[in-house]
Parts: structure tokens; C-alpha cells; sequence
């Protein structure tokens, strides 16, 4: 009897210590393959089986709480949003489609961070797709930097925002080298969010980070707003009466000065800050680009890349063929005018130009001079604010 209980007894340490040997061994394969510190490879890739479509998508609403879908619903169905709505984008495609190589040539490093400020309603969709994906749009891209491209669009808060400053962290995603293979930039599309304490937010996150701030006549910002909310999201509000009291999401886009002011008091130098009047991106779209190359000290696109670019053919946020497009009333613009004349003109002085559309929110000073009035109407595309 004592033999038999020896032998079970043995039995029972050797099956534990034979467990124990699977377990450390298990361990030790499972942190081989999952720490990139462990092995080396000629190329790291970046892949995902997750759908561009399944990335929770906020769309440029009058809700600043807005929330993000689940992923189950989002499968089922597509997001109202930007991807929808953009010819020659593949929705179905996977991140894993469009694999981002990274040659380990170049050393790794964190990626410059570059937001828009307040872009919604001002061109900010379309200039983002083309940054993200070249000239050809989302159905052929043929840009190979400087901005890391398959995204999401609109980190501007909540889990997003999350996801956002993990990959500000990532030093798997951008690499040091001036080839054109190296991706050096990560895009923030946030097109709503105004405040200081986003811009606090963006700044705690690197030392020098990089604006886009995109600039509209204001009166046709909000009544684009208000069509948006018709055409795209169902709204059945009557545009010209709610022109009259512009309020919410719409009214905060449409006072870019105050934005602008906003963005000044946290950054520490204005030529952190490109101002892009909307109409200069279809005058000179090549121009457009190569000045927000040189904004964010990236990489400029050959003249090839750029020479055919016609960023009207991405049809963004067109909204429901439906629904006409609703104008103003002269009446009704003339309200709308008077409401945001001042803002304009803290604007202006902000920029230290004049926009092109804004000689009806003009008070003209007698005391210019000719030399200060001849500064302020030469033509123009992109600048920086004149001062802090």
C-alpha cells in the first residue's frame, strides 16, 4: 500500500511539473511572435481585417455629443458619413487591401501630428481624401505620403479621440526617411471642434503640431450646414427661417474668427497655422498642396502626381438627390450678414488679408494707408496669421 501511494504521489508531481513546462514554454512562443522587439524582419506590416466601413464614423452634425455606433450596427449598415458618398471609393475594402509597408531602411519614429481646425462645410472632406490618397481619390491612390492613409477620418472625441492618441504613441507607423515610400504624417479630419480645450488637448499630445485651418464665407457655410442637415441627415426644418437664428454646430463654424482666436491662445507660434481660403483650392489646387507640404515640412508630391489634379471630381457630401438645394432670400442673407460682420472682421485682422468675398463685412478704416490697403486686397492663397 505505501508503494502504490508513493507511485501515485509521484505520478501527481511529475504531471504538474510537465504542465508547468507546456505553460513556460507557451509563454515564451507567444511573446516571439507578438513583441516586435523580440525578432527582426526585413518589413513590418501594418494590416487589419476590420472594414474601413466598420470604424466608427461621427458625422458633421449640430451634436457635439454625438455618439459613435456600435460595430454591429455599423456592419449592418454603412455610416451616413464621408466613405458613402465618395466616387470611386471602394466601401468594402479592408484595411488589409490597402497594406501599409514600412521599410525598416528608415528608422522608425513618431508621427508629426497635422489637425484641421474647424474645417466642416468648407471643403475639409475633399481635401482630406486628397491628402490621404493622392490626386487619383479613394479609388486610386496614388500617393505614397507624407500622411499615413486608412484612418479614421474624424477622431474628434470619445473612443476615437482614444484611438487617436494611441496612434500619436505608435512608432510603427511613420519612419524618418525623405523617400517616397516613407509615410511621416498622421491627418486628424476632425472637421467640428473649435474650442481651446481641444486645442490643449492637441497640443499636450506633441510640441509642434501642424493646423489646417480651411475658410469659407460664412453665410455660405451655414446655409450649407442647414442643407446638410436637410439632404444628408433628414432634417425637415424649413432653411430659411432657420437662417435667421443660427445656433449650435452651424453658428460655431461659421465664426472663424473666434475659432482662430481660439486656436491662437494655445498655440505657441501662428505659423503653426496655414489658412486656406476655400475657393484657392479650385484656383490653384496644385499650389494648395505644395503649400501644405511645406506647412508641415513634408515631402512634396511629384509634378506628375499633381498635374492632372482636379479635386472637384471627388463628389463629397453631396447629399440626397431629393432634395434641392436651398439659397437665401436677399433678406434673409442680409440678417445672417449683419450677425457675423464682426466676426469677419476679427478675422481679417487675425490673418492680416482680406478674403476675397468679404467686402460686405467691411468698415473701411480712413485711416490706412494706400500701402496697408494695397497689402491687405493683393490676391492670395494660403497664409498664416499676421499675429498671436
Amino acid at each position: 500500500m505505501q508503494r502504490r501511494s508513493r507511485c501515485r504521489g509521484d505520478s501527481y508531481y511529475a504531471a504538474r511539473i510537465l504542465i508547468i513546462t507546456i505553460s513556460c514554454a507557451a509563454v515564451v512562443v507567444h511573446f516571439f511572435f507578438t513583441d516586435p522587439l523580440a525578432h527582426n524582419s526585413v518589413q513590418k506590416t501594418i494590416t487589419s481585417k476590420s472594414k474601413i466601413t466598420d470604424l466608427p464614423l461621427v458625422n458633421e452634425r449640430n451634436n457635439d455629443d454625438a455618439t459613435t455606433p456600435s460595430d454591429s450596427a455599423t456592419k449592418e449598415k454603412k455610416p451616413d458619413g464621408i466613405e458613402k458618398q465618395i466616387e470611386g471609393v471602394d466601401t468594402g475594402s479592408t484595411l488589409n487591401e490597402a497594406i501599409i509597408t514600412l521599410n525598416n531602411t528608415s528608422p522608425s519614429t513618431l508621427c508629426r501630428q497635422v489637425y484641421f481646425w474647424g474645417g466642416g462645410k468648407a471643403g475639409s472632406s475633399t481635401l482630406y481624401f486628397v491628402l490621404t490618397q493622392g490626386p487619383g481619390g479613394g479609388g486610386n491612390p496614388t500617393n505614397t505620403g507624407p500622411f499615413v492613409r486608412g484612418l479614421p477620418k474624424e477622431p474628434c472625441q470619445g473612443s476615437q479621440w482614444k484611438r487617436w492618441e494611441a496612434l500619436t504613441k505608435d512608432t510603427n507607423l511613420c519612419h524618418g526617411g525623405s523617400d517616397s515610400n516613407s509615410f511621416t504624417h498622421i491627418l486628424n479630419g476632425c472637421p467640428r471642434e473649435t474650442s481651446v480645450q481641444y486645442a490643449r488637448k492637441a497640443i499636450a499630445l506633441s510640441d509642434d503640431p501642424k493646423f489646417l485651418m480651411l475658410i469659407r464665407d460664412p453665410v455660405d457655410r451655414f446655409v450649407s450646414f442647414l442643407n446638410d442637415e436637410v439632404r444628408r441627415f433628414g432634417s425637415r426644418m424649413n432653411i430659411e427661417e432657420a437662417a435667421k437664428r443660427p445656433s449650435g454646430l452651424g453658428r460655431r463654424l461659421a465664426m472663424q474668427g473666434e475659432a482662430l482666436k481660439n486656436l491662437l491662445s494655445v498655440v505657441k507660434d501662428p505659423k503653426q497655422i496655414l489658412i486656406i481660403p476655400m475657393d484657392s483650392i479650385s484656383l490653384n489646387a496644385e499650389g494648395v498642396i505644395d503649400a501644405i507640404m511645406d506647412h508641415v515640412d513634408g515631402r512634396r508630391w511629384k509634378r506628375n502626381e499633381t498635374e492632372v489634379m482636379n479635386p472637384n471630381s471627388l463628389k463629397v457630401n453631396v447629399g440626397s438627390t431629393d432634395d434641392k438645394y436651398v439659397t437665401l432670400s436677399q433678406n434673409t442673407t442680409e440678417i445672417l450678414r449683419n450677425k457675423f460682420r464682426q466676426d469677419v472682421q476679427l478675422l481679417e485682422s487675425l490673418v492680416g488679408k482680406r478674403f476675397s468675398w468679404s467686402s460686405w463685412a467691411r468698415n473701411e478704416d480712413a485711416n490706412s494707408t494706400g500701402e496697408e490697403e494695397e497689402a491687405k486686397n493683393e490676391a492670395w492663397l494660403v497664409a498664416s496669421p499676421a499675429s498671436g
